[in-house]
This record gives structure tokens, C-alpha cells and sequence, in this order.
């Protein structure tokens, strides 16, 4: 009885084996395991930051979905940031699909879609550019690349620009055009014209 039992064992491990040759098994290869980016010492989601000055003035408001910084570079990259520059003072706030935070230039940089917007007496002036670079060190933004600036039904275009934050100037540059829409008279501009 134990010699049947034994060949009937047999006869079963070898039906499964061919079984197992013979039959289309899934055999997906396990998942690779990904090593985390070693370029970046910290990520950020929904990241608020702010910069001082060495007076501790507020000079710069940041936030964004996505922060990455590079350990080697100290440079931090953000995906969507909205920013405000010089709350107390200048007062210039945007957005752009991408920036980089440059720690050792002291330095913004904003990439793609970006819009800059100023309040102002006249109407809003909004900036529209692909990249706008805030250099805090010369309190500047710049850009060498086309730009365009709209206020009450006026528009500007030029190949770049500079602003001055501590003068709160725009100076345009290369291959300036538009068109200007004369500001809307006031009555009391009337009066003193007319001594009335």
C-alpha cells in the first residue's frame, strides 16, 4: 500500500510539473523599486516661503504646489509659483507655470506664462512675458526676451525690459511698439484748465 501511495505521488509532482511547463502563466516581472533623486536634499508640496532684506524688510513672498532643492546647485525648483515682490513697497505680484529660486545669485527666475501685475492710480499695469528674472541684490526684474505690458486699454510690446523697483520705473527695450489709449479726463482737470 505505501509503494502505490509513493508511486501515486510521483505520478502527481510530475503531472504538475509539466502541467506548469506546458501552461501560460502570467509571470509579470516584479516592480523595479525606484531610489529616490539624489540631486534633491528636500521637496516641498504646498510650500509658503519669505525673503528678508538685511534690514529684515519683506522683499519677497513666495508660494507654490512643488518645491525640489538641488543639495549641489542650492537651487530650488518650483512648478506653478505665485509670487509677491516688495509687498511693503514696490508691491508686484504674479505667477508663472515654472521658477527657480537661485540662493547664492539671490535671484527669482520665472519661466513660461508668466504675468506680473502693479497696481497703479491709472489702472492695473500687467506684464506679460516667458521669463522675468528678480534680481534682489540690484532690487531689478528684468528680461531679454519679448515682453508686454497693458494698462487701461493700452499695450506696449518691446524684445525686454528692466524694472526699477526703488524708482518704480519701466524702461523698455528693442523694438518698442503699440498703442496708447489716452487716460479719461476728470472733471476737475477741466476746472483747472478753465480756472473753474
Amino acid at each position: 500500500m505505501s509503494r502505490g501511495i509513493l508511486i501515486a505521488g510521483c505520478l502527481a509532482l510530475l503531472v504538475a510539473l509539466v502541467l506548469q511547463a506546458w501552461l501560460p502563466i502570467d509571470r509579470a516581472a516584479p516592480p523595479e523599486i525606484a531610489a529616490p533623486d539624489t540631486r534633491f536634499d528636500y521637496t516641498l508640496s504646498e510650500f509658503a516661503a519669505s525673503f528678508r532684506d538685511d534690514n529684515d524688510q519683506l522683499e519677497l513672498l513666495i508660494s507654490g504646489p512643488r518645491l525640489e532643492h538641488e543639495t549641489d546647485t542650492r537651487v530650488g525648483y518650483l512648478s506653478e509659483p505665485r509670487f509677491h515682490i516688495e509687498p511693503d513697497g514696490a508691491d508686484w505680484r504674479g505667477q508663472a507655470r515654472y521658477g527657480r529660486i537661485m540662493r547664492e545669485a539671490e535671484a527669482l527666475i520665472l519661466e513660461q506664462n508668466v504675468e506680473l501685475v502693479h497696481p497703479h492710480a491709472e489702472g492695473e499695469i500687467r506684464v506679460l512675458a516667458e521669463n522675468l528674472q528678480h534680481d534682489r541684490a540690484r532690487r531689478t526684474i528684468t528680461s531679454n526676451s519679448p515682453v508686454e505690458i497693458q494698462q487701461a486699454g493700452s499695450w506696449l510690446r518691446a524684445g525686454g525690459l528692466i524694472i526699477r523697483l526703488d524708482e518704480n520705473t519701466i524702461e523698455l527695450t528693442d523694438h518698442v511698439q503699440g498703442t496708447l489709449k489716452p487716460a479719461a479726463r476728470r472733471d476737475t482737470d477741466a476746472d483747472e484748465l478753465f480756472g473753474g
